[in-house]
């Protein structure tokens, strides 16, 4: 039997999806598994929910929850990481200091001001933690999916001797997506990636030895196709390689869009402040999954997630081997970058551990892409151990998208900011070891929730043009790995005999249930009618809450709007993930993506007829988080 501690565990949704992943595999099925966070509320809700996932799946752990690190990593066989040091408030100080030097960020979680002053922040936590592993777990395994990856590894091997890893999604979520672009299955294509965190790219993409990448180019040319995508394409198109990590992230990681203006952000749909829209959406969420944690309201049993953690466990655990994307200390496995970078690369995993498998050297445009950041996380690492507030400076100097917007005397003056208003919270940084003269300014430190509150109060103002009252029926399962606003159900069938959009609120449909993770055959189809659901947070319809927790979906949403005359509108939509919209019963949209939910998304012209308009959205899901919101706007008399 196994013990797993999961530390940060009250990132709810996050331990949930691993829980499950992990007792879903037979041999894990009586693991201890110890959740650890210093939040005894998340720490509550994230154990009453592993118990329902527990209990949906017929498994029986072992489940420990305490606030006390080293009680959780006792004894250990592997450790998961999943701590963000100061959540939101402490990432609204990331966003507002820098913009006030017109600096402005999609997600600031991985490079740059926002990555580098997040890894600060964690270095107490994770140095502290792994010495405690060193100490009461020294064989344990650390699997790492705290951001900012690749300078939170930096931390791990440089500081102990912990064996260990960081892992992603990017790499096998991107790849699925790439798949859909042309039309192949996944599994049945042989494909080499590699890099750093976020900025890993397919190298080879292959079906029986025939290149696909001419294929991925000639569906770049597809102007729906492209708009998924817009700056990934963009960056394939010049450098003739797909990133791993999303348009949003990639945006601010390189000095080719956000510091042109908003013509260029427009253009590439650059989605800034995106991360802090997150962030509303995680608190949301959290509220909801407190209560049905606390009722007595079954889970339904969880697909498995895209997540490597369970099956490197199960790899180590039997000597079955695998092949996962790990981000390791480089050692020369991709020859023409440093030795000492953290590198993501496939992964070999058996009893032994894992061991990355040889690249050789990558395209020379793609390490110059790579380098800046690969400079930052060194520069990094010697200022949290060393005390180096110069490593500070220049490690947001060589930042291409903070260099490309600031001079020289601008970006030590920002940083001067950010190290005053967090205080305390960061390694200590010694002037005195400092070869770079500081701005000389002096600045106070920052009260969060001052911030916190101006947000809340900016979005609360947004929300009153967002449509409350809807009418909702789902969810309609569509099977496991299988997503997209075109599914097919018995609802469309009934909608495609109506021409005018007319919905009968009194009918019921069918929905036939999927098998879930793990085997057996499908349950009965279940019958679904409408009910009501009411927008709530920035406008957001949680479908989670009106149709049941439910992974690989679609379900919709009517209602009607009143305009006094015929007229021109614009509708704001959100969702998570894809959307699809008729008005009057003629579809006016239709983004079939996985993406987290934000107020305004996108936009959409609409027409509006004199008297009542019939509005309909089918939203799919994937994992997760689902829901959408709607906007409208007032009649412009």
């Amino acid at each position: 039997m196994i013990k797993v501690a999961m530390i940060g565990a009250g990132s709810v949704v996050f331990s949930r999806n691993l829980t499950g992943d992990i007792l879903g595999i037979p041999e894990f099925r009586d693991a201890t598994i110890s959740y650890m966070d210093i939040d005894k509320e998340r720490l509550e809700v994230a154990a009453n929910l592993c118990r329902k996932v527990a209990k949906a799946l017929g498994a029986n752990p072992t489940i420990e929850t305490t606030t006390d690190r080293r009680k959780a990593l006792a004894n250990a066989d592997f450790v998961i990481n999943m701590v963000q040091i100061g959540g939101f408030n402490s990432t609204l100080v990331d966003f507002e200091i820098p913009r006030k030097y017109n600096l402005n960020f999609t997600i600031a979680d991985t490079t740059g001001p926002g990555g580098l002053f997040r890894a600060l922040r964690t270095y107490p936590m994770l140095s502290g933690m792994v010495k405690d592993m060193e100490q009461v777990c020294p064989r344990a395994f650390l699997l790492n999916y705290s951001n900012p990856m690749s300078m939170n590894m930096q931390t791990v091997f440089r500081t102990s001797s912990i064996r260990g890893v960081g892992l992603c999604h990017s790499v096998q979520g991107t790849f699925d997506q790439l798949m859909r672009y042309i039309g192949e299955d996944p599994a049945k294509i042989a494909f080499t990636c590699a890099g750093i965190n976020h900025m890993a790219f397919y190298l080879k993409m292959e079906k029986e030895g025939v290149d696909l990448y001419p294929r991925l180019f000639k569906a770049m040319d597809d102007a729906k196709t492209y708009e998924t995508n817009k700056v990934r394409f963009e960056l394939m198109r010049r450098l003739g390689h797909f990133v791993t990590e999303s348009s949003e992230h990639n945006a601010e990681y390189c000095p080719y869009f956000i510091p042109h203006g908003q013509e260029y952000i427009k253009r590439f749909d650059v989605p800034i402040d995106e991360y802090l829209r997150r962030c509303d959406g995680i608190v949301d969420e959290f509220d909801r999954l407190k209560g049905f944690s606390r009722s007595k309201e079954p889970m339904k049993a969880p697909c498995r997630s895209h997540e490597y953690g369970s099956t490197i466990m199960h790899s180590i655990v039997t000597g079955t081997p695998s092949v996962v994307y790990g981000n390791l200390p480089n050692g020369g496995t991709i020859s023409n970058l440093p030795r000492t970078a953290i590198v993501e690369a496939p992964t070999l995993v058996d009893r032994t551990g894992l061991h990355h498998i040889q690249i050789g050297e990558l395209p020379p445009q793609l390490v110059g892409y790579m380098q800046p950041h690969i400079t930052q996380h060194e520069l990094f690492i010697r200022a949290a151990m060393e005390g180096r507030r110069d490593h500070v400076y220049q490690a947001c100097m060589f930042d291409p998208l903070t260099a490309a917007t600031m001079p020289l005397d601008k970006i030590v003056e920002m940083c001067d900011e950010m190290i005053a208003a967090y205080g305390d919270e960061l390694p200590k940084l010694d002037p005195k070891k400092s070869l770079v003269p500081s701005s000389g300014k002096r600045f106070p430190r920052v009260d969060s929730s001052t911030l916190r509150a101006s947000w809340d109060a900016v979005q609360a103002k947004a929300e009153k043009s967002y449509i409350q009252q809807w009418k909702v029926l789902g969810a309609f399962p569509t099977g496991e790995g299988k997503i997209s606003t075109a599914f097919p159900t018995d609802f469309e069938k009934d909608l495609a005999k109506r021409k005018d959009g007319a919905i009968d609120l009194k009918a019921t449909y069918m929905a036939k249930q999927m098998a879930a993770a793990g085997g057996g055959s499908a349950k009965a189809a279940a019958k679904l009618s409408w009910k009501p659901a009411t927008a709530g947070k920035r406008g957001f319809v949680d479908l989670n809450g009106a149709c049941g927790q439910q992974d690989y979906a679609v379900a919709y949403a009517y209602t009607e709007v009143e305009s006094i005359h015929a007229r021109d509108a614009v509708l704001s939509l959100g969702s998570d993930d894809g959307i699809r919209v008729w008005i009057n019963g003629e579809m006016v949209h239709d983004n079939d993506c996985g993406r987290g939910y934000k107020p305004d998304n996108e936009s959409v012209n609409i027409k509006l007829k004199a008297g009542n308009n019939r509005v309909l959205v089918k939203v799919s899901q994937h994992v997760g988080g689902w829901g959408f919101g709607v906007g409208i706007s007032e009649a412009n008399f």
